[in-house]
């Protein structure tokens, strides 16, 4: 089994991902339909859910025309009358609306992104808390099982104490091993209420307690061009992409910022006995200020997102590849443990109770025996444990969390 372990470590050119098709196991409805009500009602989805709205009414609010006509009206009381009324209007000559707008466009994007990302990480996190809250859950049935042999061994030492068959050194080492048990016992039920406090923080529990998890899932490989296509489709790096290009747009805003707008005018009146018509003309000199260094700060700031977007995408690869490597070796010692390893733990602590009262074990072989078959079952549970967390670390890095609890098409 060493072998199997240290091969599939080494195995880092070729890439062992998870399939998410009909090979694996399907999460139950009641846990798709536990994860989803969460994901609509958590203040931190709904937070998201809120900034994507308002991205939208920005979007909307930048499509507006950029100037508003303006109305202007002159009363002159000289040696003629006059009286004007003007009508003004400035004209988004460079069409700065339509780069606004773009630039908005690309925002909303972005808090979709976000959304998605937020709701991926949300709900990775609680089937990590779920998780943890069942391995849990078994640790402290075994501590239980653990506890109370610990206490039924104490007994029978002391009955054969008494009747003078053992000595104090095994009555001892009975009472350290039970006094451990109870120790044990008692730190994992503390971890057990850490992991449901944890689920707390998430969701609401209900009547039915806690929805159970399904069957570990199998794996597959993926190709790199598979895996080019889940990075693209991650939120996160969907969001880097759009802001990417709203920070090019925002330079092309900036550009635009620079042209002036001319302002063109009709006005009309009378003045003493004369109508009265005038046309106006005006536009900003940018002289004093070109507007130079706010170009110069968008094509910075570009710079600096394009850059980023490169190191996540770097990241997240990294990420992906990394928690594929550490489920595939995970599953590979779960199932030689249901192959060689897996046993009856009542039959095995019947047979060395038998031993032992027979005098053919004595007090510290058993109990040396009996905590290796014990510490050995609590190792497969913690593994089990272990290797559900790295399935769902694969789905958050793939983004696919939603889309394995059937919750997305």
């Amino acid at each position: 089994m060493k072998n199997r372990l240290f091969l599939s470590a080494a195995v880092l050119g070729c890439l062992l991902l998870l399939s998410l098709n009909g090979a694996n196991a399907a999460p139950q409805p009641a846990l798709a339909g536990w994860v989803g009500t969460v994901l609509d009602t958590n203040p931190r989805a709904r937070a998201a859910q809120s900034a994507l709205d308002a991205a939208q009414a920005r979007e909307r609010a930048a499509d507006q025309p950029l100037y508003n006509p303006e109305l202007g009206v002159e009363y002159e009381d000289a040696s003629d009358v006059t009286k004007t009324l003007g009508l003004s209007q400035a004209i988004d000559f460079s069409d700065k609306r339509g780069a606004r707008t773009r630039v908005a466009s690309l925002e909303r994007e972005r808090m979709a992104a976000e959304l998605a990302g937020v709701r991926q990480e949300l709900a990775a996190e609680l089937l990590a808390a779920l998780a943890d809250y069942h391995t849990t859950h078994e640790l402290l049935t075994l501590a239980e099982q653990r506890r109370a042999l610990m206490q039924r061994f104490l007994a029978l030492t002391e009955q054969r104490r008494q009747a003078g068959d053992l000595g104090q050194v095994e009555l001892d080492l009975a009472r350290l091993a039970a006094t451990e048990s109870s120790l044990q016992w008692a730190r994992l039920r503390g971890m057990q209420a850490q992991a449901e406090q944890a689920l707390l923080a998430i969701a609401d529990r209900d009547g039915t307690g806690w929805p159970v998890l399904p069957a570990i899932p199998d794996l597959a490989r993926l190709d790199d061009a598979q895996l080019d296509g889940l990075l693209e489709q991650l939120p996160a790096i969907r969001a880097a992409r759009a802001q990417m290009a709203m920070a090019r747009a925002a330079v092309e805003v900036s550009l635009r910022q620079r042209r002036a707008d001319p302002t063109l005018g009709l006005r009309g009146g009378r003045e003493g006995e004369e109508n009265l018509l005038g046309l106006s003309f005006s536009i900003p000199l940018n002289l004093r200020n070109t507007f130079t260094a706010e170009v110069d700060v968008a094509n910075a700031d570009a710079i600096q997102i394009e850059q980023d977007a490169q190191d996540r995408y770097r990241r997240s690869r990294a990420r992906l590849v990394a928690t594929a490597q550490r489920f595939e070796i995970g599953r590979t010692a779960w199932d030689d443990w249901l192959q060689t390893g897996q046993s009856s733990l009542e039959s095995q602590t019947q047979l060395l109770e038998r031993l032992w009262r027979a005098g053919e074990l004595s007090t510290s072989d058993y109990l040396v025996q009996l905590k290796q078959t014990l510490d050995t079952r609590t190792a497969a549970v913690e593994l089990r444990g272990s290797l559900w967390q790295a399935w769902f670390e694969w789905l958050a890095a793939s983004g696919k969390t939603e889309f394995w609890l059937g919750l997305k098409p």
